[in-house]
């Protein structure tokens, strides 16, 4: 039988808003409340096409002009701005490494790995000891799925700097995703331990604990993050994978409600009901879903087909 689809959060969302708080921190950092950094340059196939388009107006600017420029556009979570500033003062000053970070960090964002890679290994050959770009392109790998070369990286950082948080949070969401989820939660725990405020930590830890079927534990901590935030969406929404997943379906009914719409949370609940068998309770959330969104995703109304088909045979089968 094809699996039961349903809403869930990614760590590797969990990770770049991390590394993107941490970058630049000698320049006030950057913003991560801007509109969403994948969309920048996502449709440009070659990741210079846009920089030979819009150089012109650039020529002859002061070095010092440009690099204002890029760092204004960079705040404001102007990608492109940014970038094109940067690769103009690196034409004539290709020494600048920490132009090269960002530009390496800026091409991550955007998706561009292979370019992303070029850049941080430049910096990395020239100045070994620059702890983020290590950590910029243990991102790299992690966004890659290339877990052992992430972790190596993490790790590099971290014998050098243990009380780095945001590190310790990336080693952590890598062996999430590489499913070790004990080795996540204990490096989660100690980001939290050292940064009690980082939302982000609160919910891959939850997201660990879900996973290791230690729902007390997930609740716990997701509580936590949601007494910093009570919006945020991905808190609740895990907090109603913990919740339904410890069977308290009603609570996590309310969680995934404050996650998203009213028509997702019945889809959600109803794969969790599904799945502990109670196929009638299952149908019916899967049935109000759809009446709450009569054009919801195709996975509610596939869900309610594979529901009434199990309801119906567990029927057949009790005579």
């Amino acid at each position: 039988m094809p699996r039961l689809k349903l809403l869930v959060s990614t760590a590797l969302f969990l990770a770049l808003p991390l590394l993107l708080s941490n970058c630049l921190k000698n320049n006030n950092s950057l913003t991560s409340t801007a509109s969403d950094p994948t969309a920048k340059l996502a449709e440009a196939n070659d990741p210079w096409k846009k920089l030979k388009m819009s150089r012109a107006d650039k020529e002859g600017l002061p070095p010092d002009r440009l690099e204002a420029l890029g760092e204004i556009a960079l705040q404001s979570g102007d990608y492109e701005s940014s970038l094109i500033n940067f690769m103009e003062i690196l034409k004539n000053n290709p020494q600048r490494y920490d132009l090269h970070y960002k530009v390496g960090v800026i091409f991550l964002i955007a998706g561009q790995f292979e370019a992303a890679r070029g850049e941080l290994a430049l910096v990395l050959v020239h100045r070994p000891e620059m702890l983020q770009a290590h950590e910029a392109l243990g991102l790299v790998h992690l966004q890659e799925k290339k877990y052992p070369l992430a972790i190596e990286e993490f790790q590099l950082v971290l014998s050098q700097e243990p009380g780095r948080a945001n590190t310790r949070h990336l080693l952590g969401v890598t062996y999430l995703e590489a499913g070790q989820s004990a080795k996540a939660v204990a490096e989660l725990k100690r980001a939290v331990e050292l940064d009690r405020r980082q939302v982000a930590s609160h919910i891959a830890l939850g997201q660990a604990y879900t996973k290791l079927k230690d729902y007390r534990q997930a609740i716990a901590y997701l509580k936590q993050g949601l007494s910093l935030d009570p919006k945020n969406q991905k808190l609740n929404h895990q907090l109603g994978m913990a919740l339904a997943g410890d069977k308290r379906y009603a609570e996590a009914l309310e969680a995934f409600m404050k996650a998203g719409d009213e028509a997702q949370a019945y889809n959600n609940i109803g794969v969790h009901y599904f799945v502990a068998g109670q196929y009638e309770d299952a149908a019916k959330c899967f049935q109000r879903a759809i009446e709450l969104r009569p054009t919801f995703y195709d996975e509610a109304k596939a869900n309610l087909q594979r529901a009434l088909e199990k309801l119906q045979q567990t029927h057949q089968d009790g005579t």
